[in-house]
């Protein structure tokens, strides 16, 4: 299978200060690159000799700056592109089951106002613009159209741009093109987008030239939940392998602080305060989900959702075999990934 990182061979940049391996615990301090979350707001900690801060970034700019030069030594990294490289036998990435980033994505399919696109459904034999084509909302979307839709991801056209993460696999019909997603669909050249963080969502709401293809995405995620279980997993927490065999303590205290950033969150219920009906709809969505809507660990329910999404990986000419969940993930020996209970009252 000519499945193959854009940046074609096995050297890569290592000459950035910060590729380079430390040679002595004298000097543990690490940074992570990661996104701009509430329940990483308490992530820099120190433990074990090993000094950690966090450096807020865009994650598809760490995606792209890792697979071309691997500057980075821990961060958060797309979980579709990790399986990926672990299944061709790319082992310079060790992830621990730290999983930062999560959404239904349902409701990441838009689509313009004046369009006559109201159900996914119709979404056969369309013109899809998407940011990369191998991204791991993108591997949610197909395999949900395939699944839930009966939509045939090889019927549709993916419009993306030039520089991608990794060479298309056989089967995809993509259309390269120099231009922004969004910008692409205000102008009328594809149907529908994949999107996150549209610039049309910080006008006034009835100046708003973009809708979801669904009208009341929000029900249908719920909906999709309540019969599958699966909240969907987008990145996965990463160190560099290099780095990891130098600093095995390291993996440690990455996790801990990950699981202690999380619980301070929780405790102090961030973004229940903040809008109306804030504590309410921080109540449902705590039962809903058991207590923990972002569980870490190789718990039952994230071990079914990365078998999903490698499930999907294959059926999309991603990767030829599944690697063992158990294989993907290093687990901390003395982190206990169990969080608090909640407040809800």
């Amino acid at each position: 299978m000519n499945w193959q990182p854009t940046t074609q061979g096995e050297e890569r940049r290592m000459n950035t200060p910060e590729a380079v391996s430390h040679t002595s615990d004298a000097r543990a301090s690490f940074c992570i690159r990661g996104g701009d979350y509430e329940h990483v707001l308490g992530v820099p900690e120190a433990g074990s000799g090993i000094t950690l801060t966090y450096e807020p970034m865009t994650p598809n700019d760490i995606f792209r700056v890792m697979l071309e030069s691997r500057p980075f030594e821990v961060c958060e990294f797309s979980l579709a592109n990790y399986i990926t490289l672990r299944a061709r036998g790319e082992s310079w990435l060790t992830a621990i089951p730290v999983f930062p980033n999560r959404a239904f994505r349902h409701g990441t399919v838009f689509t313009r106002n004046d369009s006559d696109l109201v159900a996914l459904q119709q979404l056969e034999g369309k013109r899809i613009g998407v940011d990369d084509y191998s991204m791991t909302a993108a591997v949610w979307v197909r395999g949900l159209l395939e699944d839930d839709y009966g939509v045939d991801w090889r019927s549709i056209t993916w419009v993306t741009g030039a520089k991608q993460r990794f060479v298309a696999p056989a089967g995809a019909r993509i259309d390269f093109v120099d231009a922004a997603p969004e910008d692409l669909l205000l102008a009328g050249h594809v149907d529908a987008i994949i999107g996150f963080a549209l610039k049309d969502a910080r006008r006034p709401w009835h100046h708003r030239a973009l809708r979801t293809v669904l009208r009341d995405s929000d029900a249908v995620e719920l909906a999709y939940f309540e019969r599958t279980a699966i909240y969907p997993i987008n990145h996965c927490v990463v160190l560099r392998t290099d780095v990891h065999e130098a600093h095995p303590a390291l993996i440690d205290v990455v996790a801990r602080a990950y699981v202690r950033a999380k619980n301070d969150a929780y405790a102090r219920r961030l973004g229940s305060t903040l809008v109306p009906w804030g504590k309410s709809s921080w109540a449902r969505a705590f039962d809903r989900f058991d207590g923990d809507p972002l569980p870490y660990g190789l718990t039952a329910t994230n071990r079914r959702v990365v078998s999903r999404l490698g499930e999907y990986l294959l059926r999309q000419g991603f990767i030829e075999n599944v690697p063992p969940i158990d294989d993907l993930f290093t687990v901390p020996s003395g982190v206990a990934f169990e969080c608090i209970k909640p407040r809800v009252d």
